[in-house]
């Protein structure tokens, strides 16, 4: 998706270049451009798509107005606004860890949390090292394309439940292998559907260790499990 001048709906800012950052623009759960400045908050947005909890998100939401300490009016975006599902608002801001001895960028962060605080909201920095590193990353990226409601397949979900009890983990090559023979179902589909539960995180796995996807398939390795809520629901 290419950015065009005029900035999305909800967004009172464009992004531009910031040195070799690269930019995206992508789509946000309800369906709405999202912009995103640099690859640490492409990354972040992966996060919240995958949590349950966010019910929407939205970039460059406002700008926030602000004196420093010498009494300088200056203004401020933040990257994200996000809503939750339990009515709480938060505002994400992603930054460089050698950036935040700067003044400037404490002052923003000081007044920022002070106008959060004010509306009762919660404002959270990320920055590269509290952001995916590089296998989850991957991982997030190769699970991202299964997040469209066409990968979903009832039949496989009502199996993974009955398969996976409390706390059991099963290998996900020999779990697709009996799932395609019992629902007499290809091998792709299952794949994808279990990695749409994987990306909706009805079942978890370990995306921090290994890579899943070894030469396009899933590797051997890899096991799955039901998400907690998954288990008492």
């Amino acid at each position: 998706m290419t950015l065009k001048r005029k900035p999305p709906a909800g967004n009172v800012r464009h992004v531009v270049p910031i040195g070799n950052n690269l930019r995206y623009a992508i789509t946000s759960k309800a369906d709405e451009t999202v912009q995103c400045e640099s690859f640490q908050e492409r990354k972040l947005t992966l996060l919240f798509d995958r949590d349950p909890t966010i019910q929407e998100y939205r970039s460059q939401p406002e700008r926030f107005v602000f004196t420093d300490k010498e009494g300088k009016s200056h203004t401020y975006v933040p990257d994200f606004i996000i809503w939750k599902t339990t009515g709480e608002v938060e505002i994400h801001e992603v930054t460089l860890t050698a950036r935040q001895d700067k003044v400037s960028i404490q002052e923003r962060e000081r007044a920022a949390r002070e106008i959060c605080q004010q509306r009762g909201w919660r404002y959270v920095v990320h920055t590269e090292q509290s952001l995916p590193q590089a296998t989850e990353e991957a991982n997030l990226l190769a699970l991202y394309r299964y997040r469209p409601s066409i990968y979903q397949n009832e039949a496989v979900t009502t199996a993974i439940h009955q398969r996976l009890n409390q706390d059991e983990r099963k290998a996900v090559h020999i779990l697709i292998a009996e799932l395609a023979h019992t629902l007499s179902l290809p091998i792709p589909p299952v794949i994808s559907a279990i990695c749409h539960l994987m990306w909706h995180r009805v079942i978890d796995t370990d995306l921090t260790s290994h890579l899943l996807f070894v030469n396009a398939a899933l590797a051997p390795y890899v096991q799955i499990w039901l998400n907690e809520k998954e288990r008492h629901a």
